[in-house]
């Protein structure tokens, strides 16, 4: 094996699995974003979006569940989660874990950022006939998608940090994931986003979401360190 094989080898050996699948994910999302972007936006490759708001107008769509999906909605809507941010960071503030406070500031508004420039950026314009109040900003990225997939992965991982049981971990994580999926489907079922803003929301809130975390979490490693070698 030639030396920059073996070099590479040993170096993968070397980084938790975790990791490597995170790094992964993270490469997958980003990809799968641009590819949203080249056919969707670039190429006005639409067949998709229209197939599935075909399906859900014959196949799903009733009075009862109109109903469900506009609740589902608002647990990402800007009034829930400013006030679900700021129980987060009450509750860290209540613990004198400033540090906690920050990552989530800036989680939150970092996404929020992310977001609004990237709407800003693509410009394109909501589906029509939407089956509550139409909205008058621009449709890709999906904000609720962004925002949900940020902001319950966020609660998972805050979950994660925790001392509970490991399977309660898993399934408060599941069901939070899921949800944030529901919250997703709900805006295209909805018709103020098509399937592709959704899907790109999605990619978007996790990469950035991932992206946070690990930035914190190694600047916080970093200050630990030099706070040992001062003291030592």
């Amino acid at each position: 094996m030639p030396k920059k094989d073996r070099f590479i080898h040993k170096f993968l050996k070397k980084l938790p699995i975790a990791l490597i699948v995170a790094l992964l994910l993270f490469i997958g999302a980003i990809f799968l974003f641009v590819v949203i972007i080249h056919e969707v936006l670039w190429e006005k490759e639409v067949e998709m979006d229209k197939a599935v708001f075909d399906f859900l107008s014959a196949h799903v769509i009733s009075d009862k569940l109109t109903g469900i999906m506009k609740t589902v909605t608002y647990f990402a809507s800007a009034t829930f989660l400013k006030i679900g941010y700021a129980i987060l960071v009450l509750v860290y503030l209540v613990q004198k874990n400033f540090k906690r406070c920050i990552e989530i500031a800036v989680i939150g508004l970092g996404g929020f950022m992310v977001n609004y420039f990237m709407k800003m950026w693509f410009r394109r314009m909501r589906p029509d006939d939407p089956l509550i109040d139409p909205l008058q900003n621009f449709s890709f990225p999906s904000g609720h998608a962004t925002s949900a997939f940020i902001f319950y992965g966020l609660l998972v991982y805050l979950i994660w940090k925790t001392r509970i049981a490991t399977w309660i971990k898993y399934v408060a994580g599941s069901i939070l994931l899921l949800f944030s999926i529901l919250i997703g489907f709900s805006r295209v079922y909805l018709r103020v986003h098509f399937s592709s803003d959704v899907l790109g929301g999605f990619c978007i809130g996790f990469s950035w979401l991932l992206l946070a975390i690990w930035i914190m979490e190694h600047l916080k490693k970093s200050a630990g360190a030099e706070v040992s070698k001062e003291r030592s």
